[in-house]
């Protein structure tokens, strides 16, 4: 059985600078570039980077963006799932700083409009497992995946917010927790979200429903995992990752690398855990797996990177 990716492919447009420029400044670029690029593409890579069978799931647009990812898509082999000539694709500027720390900037097209009927048009018999990411839930399209979704929970469902989190409407969110995905988010994604959902009172020193907002990560994964009931991983970078199943909360360490740039880690992070689980290995070492997938990443530029290096880093981090 394969799993579906379901989100994105977009242009990412790279720029790396010295630092982000404050408001009225001018910086120059010391280097640019455009790729292929996605949260659920990117994950896709990483699926196949590990040889786990999985399907990408993104609509296709008209347009001269649309016909570069077109052309990528056929060239690595992924069928073309949804098509849709009503727009073209997105586009993101990924603003690479010295440091590898990366900001985005998103327009959305064809992509930030799922609809429901491309959904039901899929055969869902050959799918064990779903991965979803954030951004296609974000937004007009966020109705219809919540909606899908909650006819599929016989599914092992994937699911990764991402830094839009706190954008996502309350009752979509409450369809996606209520099949009981396993949630994959980074520290700053599990404080904020919890945080933002149990608003203070004035009077009351709790929330808005009386509890204590999370005050660090244990927390912030009892919060999730309480409306889950399933599996909370949190990326912490170079503290490695965390993840919580009811019980106590585990460390996975880190892998050193050298950081050329940030981008697409959190998915590949996602793809490798998703990989290792349907290799049959554990939690912890398909987390662990993933650490390592996300350390080779971070070490090149550019969100994805092709089967040689993949194995070459892989080697690299052991």
């Amino acid at each position: 059985m394969k799993t579906l990716v379901v989100g994105a492919a977009m242009i990412d447009m790279l720029m790396k600078i010295e630092a982000l420029p404050k408001s009225g400044e001018d910086v120059l670029c010391s280097e640019s570039g455009i790729v292929i690029g996605g949260c659920a593409y990117n994950a896709a890579n990483t699926l196949r980077n590990l040889e786990s069978a999985a399907d990408l799931c993104v609509p296709v647009g008209k347009g001269p963006y649309a016909d570069m990812i077109r052309s990528e898509l056929e060239r690595c082999g992924y069928d073309i799932l949804i098509q849709d000539d009503s727009q073209d694709n997105g586009y993101c500027l990924d603003l690479v700083e010295a440091t590898g720390e990366r900001t985005f900037i998103t327009a959305q097209g064809i992509e930030g409009a799922f609809q429901k009927k491309w959904l039901d048009s899929l055969d869902m018999d050959q799918y064990d497992s779903i991965y979803v990411a954030g951004y296609q839930v974000c937004g007009q399209g966020g109705q219809a995946i919540g909606e899908w979704l909650c006819g599929h929970g016989d599914k092992q469902i994937f699911f990764a917010p991402g830094p839009v989190i706190c954008s996502i409407d309350a009752a979509v969110m409450e369809q996606i927790f209520s099949v009981h995905p396993i949630l994959h988010l980074n520290e700053k994604e599990a404080m904020d979200f919890t945080r933002a959902s149990h608003q203070p009172d004035p009077g009351n020193s709790g929330g808005a429903d009386g509890y204590v907002p999370a005050e660090d990560i244990l927390d912030a994964v009892r919060e999730l995992y309480s409306r889950t009931g399933n599996l909370v991983i949190v990326t912490l970078g170079e503290k490695g990752t965390v993840y919580y199943e009811g019980d106590e909360l585990h460390t996975v360490p880190s892998v050193k690398t050298t950081v050329v740039d940030t981008i697409g880690a959190g998915d590949s992070h996602i793809g490798a855990v998703i990989g290792g689980l349907k290799k049959g290995l554990g939690r912890e070492e398909s987390i662990r797996l993933a650490n390592r997938v996300a350390a080779a990443v971070v070490s090149v530029q550019g969100p994805v990177i092709d089967k040689e290096t993949f194995e070459k880093r892989m080697e690299e981090h052991l």
